[in-house]
């Protein structure tokens, strides 16, 4: 493929290592090419299903079953190919190794970006290559900054000599995305005093939670990784080798890899403590929110009790009145003439002798209707202590 043919080399030469870019055959087949080199592919064929250049799939062994869509989506995975003579010494040592992490901006948590970093490398008795897919800015100045602190400290050559700083620099970067999701969760946790949420707010709460699930799934997929990993080292340190000086190395990378796993583990605890702190503030804004709903539901309580003794006060009054009025209406009683001015005599009122039948029938019946209102009401309050009981 046109984009395979010229590739940015990170390779060891004059007692440090230089990244420049040179065409494809140079690195593979040249024989005075660098003894330690690493290939940068920015872009990744690989999670794409691009195509790999048919060079590259050839030189690093790549089993075709790798090539299809379990593992080009894959969140991780390790896997390795020896070859040794009729003696049992190792001649050539292939691997396969793949990488995810999400970082995630800590400003808003919005934005983020996948990492997905591929890697194939081969070893023989001449030199040691690793294939680097995905290799973006970020993972390729992270990978310079960890070999100018290590090398040539931690140099050695042999199968895994130049897995230590990959898995070094995805260390950092999974160190970057679990300490991001960390400041946006503790900006979280300083806002939870605002008395409201918004809706921005809770889409923001769930969008972080959705990065912390992520972080903590390739977190452990990661650490799962390097452990198959550590173990294969383990495993060729053990067997007998052709010189004492390749044993020590092998025991070196293991020990190194060991010491990068612990502090994978102790990046997934804070990953989910992250996780944790997360549900926590989650289940806080909901009780919040149902507090709010309960002290605005316990004040229209309050107003609609308020009323209630108001509508009671017009119900009586209009209880006390209503019967003689009935009454009133029925029976036609009229108890009080006026007698306009006629001739010599002037105008009058006057009250029939029969106006105490109107107040014989209007009192006890008052009286009756205001019993039994009282009654039903007794009753009706009874009867909720009964069913609040």
């Amino acid at each position: 493929m046109p984009q395979a043919q010229s590739v940015s080399l990170l390779h060891y030469s004059s007692n440090k290592w230089v990244l420049e870019t040179v065409p494809l055959d140079l690195c593979l087949n040249h024989r005075k090419a660098s003894k330690l080199q690493y290939l940068l592919l920015v872009d990744d064929t690989f999670s794409s299903g691009k195509e790999l250049a048919p060079e590259l799939s050839s030189y690093f062994r790549l089993p075709k079953r790798m090539l299809s869509d379990v593992y080009r989506r894959s969140n991780g995975f390790f896997s390795f190919e020896k070859l040794t003579d009729k003696d049992g010494q190792l001649q050539s040592y292939h691997t396969w190794l793949r990488f995810l992490v999400k970082a995630v901006s800590r400003s808003d948590g919005a934005n983020y970006t996948w990492h997905e970093m591929t890697f194939f490398s081969r070893w023989d008795a001449e030199r040691c290559i690793v294939l680097c897919i995905g290799a973006d800015l970020t993972f390729q100045s992270t990978l310079q900054g960890v070999l100018s602190q290590t090398w040539p400290d931690s140099s050695s050559f042999e199968p895994y000599s130049l897995h230590v700083p990959i898995v070094e620099a995805v260390v950092a970067i999974q160190n970057t995305s679990v300490w991001s999701i960390r400041d946006i969760v503790r900006r979280i946790e300083q806002d939870r005093s605002h008395p409201t949420r918004g809706s921005g707010d809770f889409l923001m709460l769930h969008e972080t939670a959705r990065h912390a699930i992520h972080s903590f799934e390739t977190l452990n997929v990661t650490v799962e990784t390097l452990e198959a990993l550590q173990q294969q080292v383990f495993d060729l340190s053990v067997k007998k080798q052709s010189n004492t000086k390749q044993v020590d190395a092998f025991h070196s990378t293991w020990e190194q890899i060991g010491f990068q796993i612990r502090v994978l583990r102790s990046l997934l605890h804070r990953s989910q403590s992250n996780k944790e702190r997360l549900q926590n503030e989650i289940s806080l804004a909901y009780n919040m929110i149902a507090q709010r709903d309960s002290l605005v539901m316990t004040r229209m309580g309050e107003a609609s009790r308020l009323d209630s003794g108001a509508m009671r006060t017009i119900a009586v009054v209009t209880m006390a009145f209503l019967p003689p009025t009935f009454l009133s209406a029925v029976f036609s009683m009229s108890f009080f003439n006026y007698s306009p001015a006629q001739n010599d005599q002037a105008s009058a009122w006057s009250v029939s002798d029969k106006f105490w039948i109107y107040w014989a029938f209007a009192v006890p019946l008052t009286c009756l209707t205001m019993a039994i209102w009282f009654w039903r009401q007794e009753r009706t309050g009874v009867g909720k202590k009964a069913a609040q009981a």
